[in-house]
């Protein structure tokens, strides 16, 4: 296979595509799976079992100082510390840094400590449909989708319930970083370095009262965690706590209210749901593939290597197209149709291999719990609009909001 130059959709985005990417993403899937972009620097992947090939290669590393091409921040402040920091967490770091904090963050993190939660999880749940339910009516993402998510990963945290709307102010902010732009404005990205700067000025604090007075949350078991002597060092623990505060409730936005519109929208899934929700562990999974919160991840070749018959450099980045993958038909038998029964269900929403989702079983209990509590209180629950809107970034895809009639 040649190299192949078609348009890059991910930098030629309309409200279209914005709207229903799938299209787009299969046309490139089955002309150039393997697609390099002359103008984002990097190659991008629609088809499944390449991206599943580079997910659990370790020769496709991960770290944010060497996203040059579309790591926005990187490529403008090259030596920023706040760059610097971001390659800190688990995320973006490789063994053994990824295993060593990915070891100690686990012991903070467990099934166990998740269980015990569920019951406090549909209680929130069940307050925050309280405050709506006399008025017949909601803004789903604003007054459910986003709320739950983030009130747990607060609590989790130990952050106190009057700062939650700072974290989604500087939440919001520091993903737009997140899509390629080759060319990023001065202002947007600085925007991007205050809200960083703000949030460390944040938790440094509150990292320093949990070293002195231990608590029953999130930050002081994160302080505490110890394997072999070692700990988590101040810039790790920012960076971790960061991101366990973005990924904790951004993407299980996402996922809740992603999840709602494809019930909506397919209501005799949505009826063989609400019948038997003994099949909520795979209609979460069908909300993942179908519609994945998360629809871009990013990898760094190590060496010169061939992927789907294209020659990747040394250096060069690669961008899995998750959602594009969730919908091969080679994989998934009628990708395009919502099935909640669907198995297997391999989708790639949490990723694969060790950089696998930490807080993934956290995610589908959330949205297990939210998905059941919202169409038991609420069974003729019905869209208020035919018109909706998926926000920016396009690589943390869900919806800016969703008007429903209770």
């Amino acid at each position: 296979m040649t190299n192949v130059v078609l348009t890059d959709p991910l930098l030629n985005s309309t409200k279209e595509f914005f709207d229903n990417p799938y299209p787009a993403l299969k046309k490139l899937r089955e002309t150039a799976p393997v697609m390099w972009s002359e103008k984002g620097e990097y190659w991008l992947v629609t088809k499944y079992d390449h991206a599943h090939e580079v997910l659990g290669d370790l020769q496709f590393e991960k770290g944010a100082r060497k996203f040059k091409a579309i790591d926005t921040l990187a490529k403008i402040f090259p030596v920023n510390k706040l760059t610097e920091q971001r390659g800190k967490n688990m995320l973006n770091s490789n063994p053994p840094d990824h295993t060593r904090m990915r070891g100690l963050v686990n012991k903070a993190f467990t099934p166990s400590r998740i269980a015990e939660m569920r019951t406090h999880i549909e209680a929130i749940a069940n307050e925050l449909l309280d405050a709506v339910q006399s008025k017949g009516k909601m803004d789903l993402m604003a007054d459910f989708a986003f709320p739950l998510p983030a009130i747990v990963i607060s609590e989790m945290l130990g952050i106190p319930p009057r700062d939650r709307d700072r974290f989604k102010h500087w939440s919001h902010t520091i993903t737009t970083a997140t899509d390629p732009n080759p060319n990023p404005k001065l202002f947007d990205m600085a925007k991007v370095l205050h809200a960083y700067g703000e949030l460390n000025s944040y938790l440094e604090p509150l990292i320093e009262e949990r070293r002195k007075e231990k608590r029953q949350d999130l930050i002081s078991a994160l302080v505490a965690a110890e394997e072999g002597g070692d700990r988590l060092s101040t810039p790790e623990l920012l960076s971790n706590i960061v991101l366990l505060l973005i990924a904790g409730h951004e993407t299980t936005t996402n996922l809740i209210g992603n999840g709602t519109l494809a019930l909506l929208l397919h209501q005799d899934q949505k009826e063989k749901l609400v019948s038997n929700f003994e099949l909520l562990p795979t209609a979460i999974s069908e909300c993942l593939r179908y519609d994945s919160p998360v629809q871009l991840i990013r990898r760094i070749a190590s060496e010169d290597v061939e992927l789907g018959g294209q020659k990747i450099k040394e250096g060069q980045a690669l961008l899995l197209a998750n959602g594009a993958c969730n919908r091969d038909p080679e994989v998934f038998p009628n990708p395009d149709v919502f099935d909640i029964v669907r198995s297997p269900n391999k989708h790639l929403a949490f990723g694969h291999g060790i950089h696998h989702c930490l807080g993934s079983s956290l995610a589908e209990t959330e949205g297990q719990i939210a998905i059941r509590t919202l169409f038991t209180r609420m069974p003729k629950l019905k869209l208020a609009t035919q018109k909706w809107e998926f926000k920016h970034p396009f690589a943390l895809r869900g919806l800016k909001e969703l008007p429903v009639s209770l």
